[in-house]
């Protein structure tokens, strides 16, 4: 697995993070989504400290995550790892075809 330090900027916040290459995208995502989470908080205007905002901004994001992961009983998580089998399993028909 290749790590790879990733500079990133949480409400003006620089942080280097360290994660696998291959969750880079995912990582982005995930600051894109708290960064909007934060915004919304503060353009409602009821919070002025950043590090509460981003607090608020975290359990909104947690929260709406674990709604998701709660409906049909099937957690991401989970839902994550049955996709990468049926890729591997694709991945394994289509090379055995491919010897044939």
């Amino acid at each position: 697995m290749n790590i790879e330090q990733v500079h990133i900027e949480v409400m003006h916040a620089q942080l280097t993070v360290n994660t696998p290459a291959e969750e880079k995208d995912t990582l982005l995502q995930a600051v894109e989504m708290l960064n909007r989470k934060a915004e919304a908080i503060r353009e409602g205007g009821r919070v002025a400290d950043s590090e509460k905002i981003v607090i608020m901004a975290a359990l909104n994001v947690v929260h709406d995550l674990l709604k998701i992961s709660l409906n049909g009983d099937l957690a991401i998580g989970d839902f994550a790892r049955k996709i990468t089998d049926m890729d591997n399993a694709c991945q394994k028909a289509l090379s055995r075809l491919g010897q044939e």
